[in-house]
């Protein structure tokens, strides 16, 4: 069995090696229109542990935006079929083209430590990634940990809750009396901050999430309101301050250790205009800061390159332009435009001198607070559909498409202000 299992995992190499090259002609996330492959997901032979599998994968599948799920009648451009073998614990994987592809079908194992459904639908998610990786040039998303802030019906109070994407199983991980929101990543992927309104002030708060640590520590505080912190991927964190009735500048601080746990230790001042600044976003390489102003009159996005200190205009349409996010690749950043009264994703070349936008959320939409998955092919928001009241988290591929509900939560329940982690961890 030992034998089998190494000629499985050796064979399985070979799929990084075959389907790169392939990858590309399937999917670019620049481009709109994206044509999904069908894929049939089968099993062959009885076990629970592949029912449990080929179950998971499915619906997961489906869910990147990626994929049609079909039956195999339906002559599926892929079929990947898992299959038993001796050992409980292990599954063959084969990936297969449709005939006359020229595809040679790929075998790979899977090793499963227990069928606990959580369980399983990680390790479903690592294939997922795997198939998406070779199949469309991607990391793929999923099992990626999503974070939103929540308030229940007739609660005054914002919570935090958390779902891995792919799967259907929601946690709450904050349970203060303040509100909570805001949330944001640090550089690892094991730790958050996010902002908590009490009644003497504004508080940045941190939190250890791998492992989930429900315990928090106060890293700073200011009295009144203030826009929410964000970290880098330097490991600084920077966020907006009020300095006059009509002024709020952008600050950089470092995370220092002390006696009584860790705090924050003002590095830079960043801006000096006289106008509202606010809602900074640190670039993937750490050389710009995209932010919100409101220098010509109504708020825009401006990008701040940090060796040079040059500001430069970034969206040149609409009148009011806010949460900018950074794709993972640095190359783009979305935001949130209202254009005839309605809010709307769009997202824009980090370096168009023009600021030429592209729709991400679908017309007639309602959609604010974009963020990206970690491979760039998705943008999740907090949208309302019509007929719709409260704010649910939808999602849509980058390069625009219909949308797709993430969360399961009830009427009368709002979903606000998404964050996402940088990969399954």
């Amino acid at each position: 069995m030992k034998i089998l299992f190494k000629l499985i995992l050796i064979v399985g190499v070979s799929l990084y090696l075959v389907l790169p090259a392939l990858a590309i002609e399937f999917f670019d996330i620049n481009k709109p229109g994206i044509e999904k492959l069908n894929l049939s997901i089968n099993k062959s032979g009885d076990s629970d542990l592949v029912d449990l599998l080929v179950e998971q994968l499915r619906s997961q599948m489906g869910k990147t935006l990626l994929f049609n799920i079909v039956e195999d009648s339906a002559e599926p451009t892929f079929n990947l079929k898992i299959s038993p073998t001796n050992d409980q614990k292990i599954v063959s994987v084969t990936l297969s083209g449709a005939q006359g592809q020229g595809f040679e079908p790929i075998t790979t194992g899977m090793k499963f430590r227990n069928q606990d459904k959580e369980y399983v639908n990680l390790k479903s998610s690592q294939l997922g990634n795997f198939l998406i990786k070779n199949l469309m040039g991607i990391q793929g998303s999923l099992g990626g940990i999503i974070v939103w802030s929540e308030t229940k019906k007739g609660e005054n109070k914002n919570s935090l809750v958390m779902k891995r994407f792919g799967s259907e199983i929601q946690k709450q991980i904050t349970y203060n009396l303040f509100n909570n929101t805001g949330v944001s990543w640090s550089p690892k992927g094991d730790a958050i901050i996010y902002s908590a309104q009490t009644g003497r002030g504004s508080e940045v708060i941190w939190q250890g999430f791998i492992p989930l640590r429900l315990k928090s520590k106060s890293l700073y505080f200011t009295e009144g309101s203030s826009s929410s912190a964000t970290w880098g991927n330097n490991g600084n964190i920077y966020l907006a301050k009020y300095v006059g009735e009509r002024n709020t500048d952008l600050f950089e601080y470092t995370v220092v250790s002390g006696g009584t746990g860790p705090s924050l230790e003002m590095l830079h001042k960043l801006t000096k205009h006289m106008a509202i600044e606010t809602e900074p976003a640190l670039s993937p390489d750490g050389k710009k800061l995209a932010y919100i102003s409101d220098r010509t009159g109504t708020p825009q996005v401006y990008l701040l390159n940090l060796s040079t200190k040059k500001t430069t205009r970034l969206t040149n349409k609409g009148n009011y332009n806010s949460s900018p996010s950074w794709s993972p690749d640095g190359t783009m950043i979305a935001y949130n435009g209202v254009r005839n009264s309605k809010s709307v994703i769009f997202r824009v070349l980090a370096d168009d001198p023009l600021g030429f936008e592209t729709q991400v959320s679908p017309k007639g939409m309602q959609a604010e607070s974009p963020v990206w998955s970690s491979d760039g092919s998705i943008v999740a928001y907090q949208a309302k559909i019509t007929g719709q009241q409260n704010w649910k988290i939808y999602y849509s591929l980058s390069s625009g498409s219909s949308a797709q509900r993430l969360t399961k939560s009830v009427r009368g329940v709002d979903e606000t202000s998404p964050s996402w982690n940088s990969g399954l961890r």
